[in-house]
């Protein structure tokens, strides 16, 4: 790498921390595409079979928005009157985009007439502190992967210089490859194959990539999975559960986002330990996971998540090795049939997240041999697997594992609470019915009938015709009774 690259890289790395910290626009995330226009390229511009032009298009279509800032470039390498990239267009989303790409053809050095040269590095780095403004964003490479820089005959060894950019450079924190078959036959050349590189610069940009990814916006274009360059220490395995082997009455299933593993269980059938069977899947693809060992661990817990098998070998790229998973639920963090939660949910579901780290130490990567074949075949003598080989300095890899625990209620508690309620209520309304309902009664005071009017938990003094007291009547919910009589007197309940 020349000593003006590895200047800019600097700054580019020195601005990182600060730009890169910065908030995006408010709405969506700046995009650039970058189309190579130099020598190497002309028979994807005059063949006439050639959909190259269609493919950017479709392209910024399928993984932009409305609201995404985004730019056009055409780049091969800046000499005499050639500058490189050179901005096609700029807007918001890509209604534009085919027609400013219609016009674009072979990039010339200068008054000579000789077609360019190609610069990747120059591209990439004046895209970002150009257009860019050093602030986040993805860029987008549409290329036939080759790098000749000044027509340097040491093409290999400046490709190899840019796989290092994007291993190696920390603002450039994700980066997918597309190897596409696309067969064009021009008057110089010919070619097999397009390759399409997606690069994020700083973490927004990561973040919108795998967003775009998760929408399935660009699968509509890109039908095959893509490669992925960068990071090669995140999201290495997912577990995919297949029931639980020491309960019944549990159910285990994956979740719509591919990597929740729900655990579904009556709130009676719960067990202290759950005993999965799942497989272990290599998600790293185009590698082949020679050799790992497998460390987890749930969040929040003293108690181990525990693989077994926990070493990994040969495990080629979506293949799966059958595995047990072995942990504790948090039976403390479990609501009572009987608490507020529970009841709250009306007999529903209450849900515990819960969340494991399933990480690969010890990691020893190697690209697959049929993919690495397919490479060779769309781009003969280039020294393409080089861009799959991971840094050495990546031995781990770490993957964050979603846990849901769905506990079904039983309804019982609270229709029990419920009738408890409801008779309470009937109680206190008869209560109060009875506690405000008056009736006569029959009393004999020294041989004279009289009539006495009592309410429920009331009582009454009897007096005779002087005023003197004679005695005293006291009623509960039923008939009186006498609590008191004087001396010399008579009191009788008739």
């Amino acid at each position: 790498m020349n000593p003006m690259k590895r200047v800019i890289l600097r700054m580019l790395g020195a601005v990182a921390a600060l730009a890169l910290a910065a908030p995006l626009q408010a709405a969506g995330i700046q995009q650039a595409f970058l189309v190579q226009n130099s020598g190497w390229m002309e028979p994807f511009y005059t063949d006439q079979q050639s959909q190259l032009k269609a493919l950017v298009g479709a392209v910024a279509q399928a993984a932009s928005t409305p609201d995404d800032q985004l730019f056009l470039l055409a780049f091969s390498q800046s000499s005499g009157g050639n500058v490189s990239p050179a901005l096609l267009g700029q807007g918001r989303g890509a209604a534009a985009i085919n027609a400013q790409l219609a016009p674009l053809g072979l990039a010339r050095k200068g008054k000579g007439g000789a077609l360019a040269d190609t610069d990747f590095q120059e591209a990439v780095t004046k895209t970002i502190t150009g257009p860019f403004r050093s602030a986040s964003g993805i860029v987008w490479i549409f290329t036939n992967n080759k790098n000749s820089p000044n027509n340097d005959s040491q093409t290999a060894e400046r490709n190899r210089d840019f796989y290092r950019l994007l291993h190696l450079e920390p603002s450039i924190t994700k980066t997918l490859v597309f190897p596409l078959r696309m067969p064009v036959q021009g008057k110089l050349y010919s070619a097999k194959g397009l390759m399409v590189y997606a690069l994020a610069y700083g973490q927004p940009a990561a973040d919108a990539l795998t967003r775009i990814q998760a929408e399935g916006r660009l699968s509509k274009v890109l039908t095959r999975a893509p490669a992925r360059l960068k990071p090669v220490d995140q999201d290495a395995v997912r577990i995919v559960p297949q029931s639980v082997k020491n309960s019944p009455n549990v159910h285990a299933s994956l979740g719509r986002d591919g990597r929740t593993i729900v655990l579904d269980v009556e709130a009676a059938s719960l067990v202290p330990q759950v005993v999965l069977q799942a497989s272990l899947q290599n998600m790293f693809f185009p590698y082949v996971i020679d050799n790992a060992t497998v460390r987890a661990a749930l969040a929040g817990q003293s108690a181990p998540l525990q693989v077994t098998p926990d070493t990994i070998k040969g495990l080629q790229p979506g293949a799966s090795q059958s595995v047990e998973v072995r942990f504790d639920l948090p039976m403390a963090q479990i609501p009572s049939p009987w608490s507020a939660q529970a009841l709250s949910a009306m007999g529903k579901q209450v849900l515990l997240p819960m969340t494991a780290t399933v990480g690969l130490a010890d990691q020893r990567l190697a690209l697959s041999t049929g993919f690495a074949t397919e490479l060779q075949e769309l781009f003969p003598g280039d020294p393409i697997s080089e861009v799959f080989t991971p840094p050495d300095s990546v031995r781990a890899s770490q993957a964050t594992v979603p846990l849901l625990v769905r506990i079904q209620y039983p309804l019982l508690p609270v229709l029990l609470i419920i009738g408890t309620i409801l008779l309470l209520v009937l109680a206190f309304i008869l209560f109060g019915l009875l506690g405000t309902r008056s009736k006569r009664y029959r009393v004999v005071v020294d041989g004279v009938a009289r009539q006495v009017v009592l309410k429920p938990f009331k009582s009454v003094v009897i007096r005779d015709d002087g005023g003197r007291d004679i005695g005293e009547l006291k009623r509960g919910l039923g008939k009186p009774s006498i609590v008191r009589v004087a001396d010399g007197h008579t009191l009788i309940l008739a």
